[in-house]
């Protein structure tokens, strides 16, 4: 049980204890973790994914107020990423890029550096925008970073600065900052003038040393050029060193520049510069041509002045009107400070004349004088009169509108003008005075013009006894006098009061009179009052026209237009009214020209036109051309008839017409029905008929619906055109220009286009075609061309021609806004080729300086089938690719990138030149092929070729360095030559030369032994074809090669064969054959001759001239022969000369005995002797053209006594033998008579000693020592 607690129970129960205050706030101690996890939180959402990233980009626009916008972005921040479509704005340009991609390495920000593998920058446009200008803030105090910097590649396909329209193509850089050094190298930058590479160092401390390099090559006026440029000092005092060469082509510039200087005049301590051969047209083509040399200096003076002068010449001085500069000379000295400009002692020859110059330029102020003398008009420009002025001009007040007094007088001509500028805030062109005076006759003007605002102007002139043929020559002669006077406004809406008003004058020597008065307000010509009279011809308007209720007529009625002037003859008349608005006319007029021409070509044989179209749209409405014999410049048109009948709102249209364009007959009909839509709506019909007759032609298959007026509309067309159809499913054209277009083409035939385009290959393409396009501000759409049928066919062996195999062919085109996307796709049987690309298009015309940005590849899977376009003796073999980035000029690209060859082979089956095995490694840098490795295999060893091939001019030039290692040149069974060294190969002017030092490892040159006869080389057999010359005989090669023939080099033919050592320079001209000059001697060897094997005791063999036909000085002999019987040989390989020789005099006829029989010729048998010797040279001779056997023919045996007692009678023998080694004879012989048979094997112990073993009918054993004695 338990105890009850019974003390008294308070009052008031006890408060409950208090919650600490800390549990309440515990919540807003995690407020800053959730906020800085949700940044963190965002922050990888934004950066670390796609999405995020994307829409980071495109929030740019609003984020920045427009300042920056990207439509479209790949990739992420930390993987890298590529932009599309990025547009910075700024107060000082506007800059458009198409494409930015970011290759990156994040994780080297823990070492404090920022590494950029690659930053590739699409096309980029620049407008800049007019700033005012700032005052400099000085030097920095440091151009240090807070981290390192590495950026490995930087690429820009092209930036073009507006509104320069400066291109800039293919930039190429690379940049580092190590802390201490900022180190930038520029590898390349195309523009119009060539390419550019430099290389720059800077310090980030002062006073910031600097060192750089800069060197351009390209072309100026198809000249090309080099330029270098030296940069060194410091930012603060910066020296350079220039040079510029070419043909014709110096310059050279020279100083020192002080950046951060606080007077602009002390910001150089000295300017030299000098240059030649300059071509200002090469430059910008607007400008005129010219060939100026230019010499300038400048230096400071007293601390805020400089002072310098100036020399220019020009070379080739000529008229304007030539597009040439006619200044000749220009020279002179100036002075400058903060304050004014001051020429003095300066002075130009032009256009055959002189002119001084003085004064001085300040900020607001200009004070000049020109003291003109003897200034050729003509000279000037051809069509200018042919005078000479002298006189003055001067310049005088404010700099931004001096007024200017002239006064120049020549032969005939004379010249006065007081012209100034009326200040703000109505500012204007003040012509107090201008008076042109030729001969008797004046010209004088007055007036002024606003230059603002409405731009009004107030102008009176008068012409007084004024002849036209003074001022230019084709002008008619004349006396014209009459006043003018003409005031109104030039800007929109245009107003104009004129009035003219001829006295008695005379034009081409007819009477002339007449008047007009005009008035124009916008583009209703509010009245019209004219009657000029020329002769009988006359002219008369009167009425107004462009307003309800207006009405002009006119009548022309001219018999005689030649008196208007040269260009000018026939006859016009006709009379016509005009009314209505220019949306809704009124006409009613008829008009005939016989025998018209007017200036410019233009000639017509007959024209009738005949018109009336009333108010009313049910009123009749016809109009009718006749023209017969146009002419207008290129074009020319037998006949033209056009006619249109019915009402406004409905009637006919017919034109037919024969023309020719191009030299080429065509036939034109077209016929049409419809209507006018109100007083001022567009016309609305059908187009029922268009025939074009000719090549190419086009035809409507059916007729199609047509709307013309401030919108054009074509429906649904189909037409046959080039061999195939054309469906043109929508054309509409709106009134702010915007045209969209869809439709597509089947089986256009190429070769339809035949007269109008020349291609320098056979081929019977088709294509087809589909797009769909809108070209409005932002042009969007498809165009794609592919092939539907046919092919190309390529020049061949012996003209046949091969067809190039095509299996696809296929262009793609995409409109994306401002640029136009490409995609190219060829593959055929000898090679595939893809392409894919960008240029920039705001919708105008794509031309030669069109920035390109692409990437192709090519593959030659297989060179073996490109061997029927080499000729028969070319043998090709392997596998060849590329893959290439191009950028630069559309007309110019420049590449990159690499090309790859394996299993190569370039063999020549008619000299034996092989090189087999190989592989080849090169890139494309800009202009310039680059040969990293080319390797063939000859033999056992092999050929590497290195070095760069430069494609900028016209004809590509090359050095190539050669190293051959024990490389089979030649392998065939006569020929075979193994070399090492190292050669050089060169092409300069399309002309190739091979040089240098090699050494044979291994040699053999053989002749034929044996040939039938044949023909000299200067006859020709008709009906036989010529031999197909070498592969190689055609190319413009040129050869010095210095050849050590080393010790293993064997030459063989017309009976020699023999080891040679020594040095020839063996040379080669193209369309000639090889040649040698030096000297081999003979290091062992034989001579074949009269049926023996000669041992050669020396000899020397000399080449000057072919390389098969050196000359020869030999002396061989006998083997062991006791007499030492042999020959001498001289002359050359092809006509040798040969001398029988012995060691003891002795007659020819001995030494011939001794020299086929091994023996003298003994007294009493001397006629068998010599049948026997007879009988050996002559199956000698054969068999050393066959070369079987080393002995051939027929020997005098005489008689014997065997030991067994019988009697071996004398006879003829017949021998056969082949000398085994230089002592060891096998051989064979055959009596004539008893029919005897040995086999004979003979060993030669000494030169008198010899052992004979014979096997056969007898055999017999001999030991023989032959001792001689007188």
């Amino acid at each position: 049980m338990s105890e009850t607690d019974t003390s008294p129970v308070p009052d008031t129960a006890p408060p409950p204890p208090a919650k600490p205050k800390r549990r309440r706030w515990r919540w807003l101690l995690w407020l800053p973790l959730l906020l800085i996890a949700a940044l963190l939180a965002a922050s990888a959402w934004l950066t670390g994914s796609r999405a995020g990233f994307a829409w980071l980009m495109q929030s740019l626009g609003g984020l920045s107020g427009n300042a920056v916008s990207v439509k479209q972005a790949e990739g992420t921040l930390w993987d890298g990423f590529k932009l599309s479509d990025v547009r910075v704005r700024s107060a000082g340009s506007d800059v458009d890029i198409e494409s930015v991609k970011l290759d990156w390495q994040p994780s080297a920000l823990w070492q404090r550096q920022l590494w950029l593998r690659q930053l590739a920058v699409g096309h980029v446009k620049v407008a800049l925008k007019p700033t005012p200008d700032t005052p400099s803030s000085g030097a920095p105090e440091s151009l240090a970073l807070p981290l390192s910097i590495r950026l490995d590649r930087l690429s820009v396909a092209s930036v073009t600065l507006e509104p320069a329209k400066l291109r800039l193509y293919g930039l190429e850089a690379g940049y580092v900052y190590d802390g201490r050094r900022h180190d930038l190298k520029l590898k390349r930058l195309g523009s119009p003038w060539g390419e550019a590479a430099a290389a720059l160092q800077l310090a980030d401390a002062k006073p910031f040393a600097l060192q750089g390099k800069l060197s351009a090559d390209g072309e100026l006026d198809k000249i090309p050029y080099q330029a270098r440029l030296a940069l060194g000092g410091s930012l603060l005092q910066l020296s350079f060193d220039g040079e510029l060469s070419g043909k014709d082509l110096v310059a050279d510039v020279k100083g020192g520049l002080l950046p951060f200087a606080s007077n602009p005049f002390n910001s150089f301590t000295r300017l030299d510069a000098r240059m030649a051969g300059i071509n200002p047209q090469a430059i910008l083509p607007e400008w005129p041509r010219a060939k100026l040399s230019l010499a300038v200096f400048a230096e400071p003076d007293a601390g805020q002045r400089v002072k310098g002068g100036l020399t220019l010449l020009n070379e080739q001085a000529g008229p304007l009107s030539e597009q040439r500069l006619p200044l000749s000379l220009l020279a002179g000295e100036f002075r400058a400070d903060d304050k004014a400009l001051e020429l003095f002692n300066t002075h130009a020859r032009i256009a055959g004349g002189e002119i001084g110059l003085a004064g001085q330029v300040r900020p607001d102020r200009l004070k000049l004088a020109l003291d003109i003398s003897k200034l050729g008009l003509r000279q000037l420009h051809a069509d200018a009169p042919d005078d000479s002025l002298d006189g003055r001009v001067m310049l005088d007040g404010p700099l931004s509108g001096p007024n200017i007094l002239a006064q120049l007088k020549g032969k005939t001509l004379q010249a006065k003008a007081d012209v100034g500028f009326a200040p703000a805030p109505r500012p204007a062109l003040l012509i107090r005075q201008a008076e042109l005076t030729a001969g008797v006759g004046t010209l004088a003007l007055a007036g002024q013009l606003g230059l603002d605002g409405k731009q009004l102007f107030d102008f009176s002139g008068k012409l007084n006894r004024a002849d036209p043929s003074r001022l230019k020559p084709g002008l008619p002669s004349g006396d014209l006098n009459a006043s003018l006077q003409a005031k109104g406004q030039l800007a929109s809406p245009l107003s104009v009061a004129a009035k003219l008003q001829f006295a008695p004058s005379k034009l081409s020597g007819a009477p002339l009179s007449g008047a007009a008065d005009l008035q124009l307000q916008g583009e209703r010509l509010k009245s019209l009052s004219a009657d000029l009279r020329l002769a009988q011809n006359r002219l008369q308007a009167n009425g107004a026209y462009g307003a309800a209720g207006d009405k002009l007529k006119l009548l022309i009625d001219a018999p005689n237009l030649g008196l208007i002037g040269p260009g000018f003859s026939g006859v016009v008349k006709g009379q016509g009214e005009l009314a209505g608005t220019p949306k809704a006319p009124l006409i009613s007029a008829n008009l005939q020209a016989d025998r018209l021409k007017l200036p410019g070509n233009i000639a017509v044989q007959s024209m009738q036109f005949s018109g009336n179209v009333k108010a009313d749209q049910n009123s009749p409405f016809q109009l009718k051309l006749d023209v017969a014999a146009l002419q207008a410049g290129g074009f020319r048109a037998e006949q033209l008839r056009a006619s249109a009948s019915g009402t406004r709102a409905r009637h006919g249209l017919q034109l037919d017409g024969r023309f020719r364009l191009a030299d080429h007959p065509y036939a034109l009909q077209l016929a049409a029905n419809g209507g006018l839509r109100g007083e001022a709506g567009p016309w609305a019909g059908t187009l029922n008929k268009l025939e074009l007759s000719g090549r190419p032609g086009l035809s409507l298959l059916a007729p199609v619906a047509l709307e013309l007026g401030e919108q054009i509309k074509v429906g649904n067309a189909r037409l046959a055109a080039l061999g195939g159809s054309i469906t043109l499913a929508e054309l509409n054209r709106g009134a702010n220009g915007a045209l969209s277009t869809r439709g597509s083409a089947r089986g256009l035939r190429l070769a339809e286009l035949g007269p109008l385009l020349s291609l320098p290959v056979k081929q019977d393409l088709s294509f087809d075609s589909d797009w769909n396009l809108n070209l409005a501000a932002n042009a969007k759409g498809q165009f794609v061309l592919r092939r539907a049928g046919g092919d190309v066919l390529l020049p061949g062996d012996k003209g046949k021609d091969a067809a190039l195999g095509l299996k696809t062919a296929a262009a793609t085109l995409t409109l994306d806004g401002g640029r136009v996307l490409f995609d190219l796709n060829l593959d055929s049987r000898y090679a595939q080729l893809q392409g894919k690309g960008s240029l920039p298009w705001n919708g105008g015309a794509i031309d030669a300086k069109t920035p390109l940005n692409a990437t192709v590849s090519a593959s030659v899977p297989s060179l073996a089938t490109l061997a029927s376009f080499a000729g028969p003796s070319l043998e090709l073999g392997g596998q060849i690719g590329a893959n290439l980035a191009l950028t630069g000029a559309l007309s110019q690209p420049m590449a990159q990138g690499t090309i790859r060859g394996d299993k190569l082979l370039l063999a020549d089956r008619r000299t034996g030149i092989r090189l087999g095995d190989g592989s080849l490694l090169a890139r494309l840098d800009g202009r310039k092929l680059v040969l990293d490795r080319l390797r063939f295999a000859g033999g056992e060893g092999e050929v590497a070729a290195s070095g760069a091939l430069d494609l900028s001019g016209d004809t590509p030039d090359a050095r190539v360095a050669v190293e051959l290692r024990k490389f089979g040149v030649f392998d065939r069974p006569n020929r075979r030559l193994v070399v090492s060294g190292r050669t050089e190969l060169a092409m300069v002017a399309g002309k190739l030369s091979l040089t240098g030092h090699i050494r044979a490892d291994q040699g053999r040159i053989g002749l034929p032994k044996f040939g039938a006869p044949s023909l000299s080389d200067d006859v020709l057999v008709k009906g036989r074809p010529e031999p197909e010359p070498s592969a190689f005989a055609s190319m413009p090669l040129t050869v010095a090669l210095d050849l050590d023939l080393g010790d293993r080099f064997r030459f063989s033919g017309q009976g020699l064969n023999v080891d040679l050592t020594g040095s020839v320079r063996v040379s080669a001209n193209p369309g000639e054959a090889p040649g040698a000059k030096g000297q081999v001697r003979v290091v062992k060897g034989r001579y074949k001759a009269y049926g023996q094997d000669l041992d050669i005791e020396y000899g020397a063999i000399t080449f000057n001239g072919p390389l098969d036909n050196p000359l020869l000085n030999v002396r061989a002999k006998r083997r062991l022969s006791p007499v030492g019987a042999g020959v001498e040989v001289s002359g050359s390989v092809s006509m040798p000369k040969v001398r029988l020789v012995a060691d003891e005099p002795m007659s020819e006829k001995d030494k011939l005995a001794w020299l086929v029989l091994g023996r003298a010729a003994s007294g009493e048998r001397d006629d068998n002797d010599l049948a026997a010797s007879a009988g050996m040279m002559l199956a000698g001779s054969l068999n050393d053209q066959i070369g079987l056997f080393d002995d051939l023919g027929v020997s005098s045996r005489k008689e014997k006594t065997l030991a067994n007692g019988t009697v071996s009678p004398a006879e003829q023998v017949v021998t056969v033998g082949r000398q085994l080694t230089r002592e060891l004879y096998l051989g064979y012989e055959y009596g004539v008579t008893s029919a005897n048979q040995a086999v004979k094997l003979a060993y030669q112990l000494s030169k008198g000693w010899s052992m004979v073993l014979r096997a056969g009918t007898d055999a017999s054993v001999e030991s023989r020592y032959t001792l001689r004695f007188d």
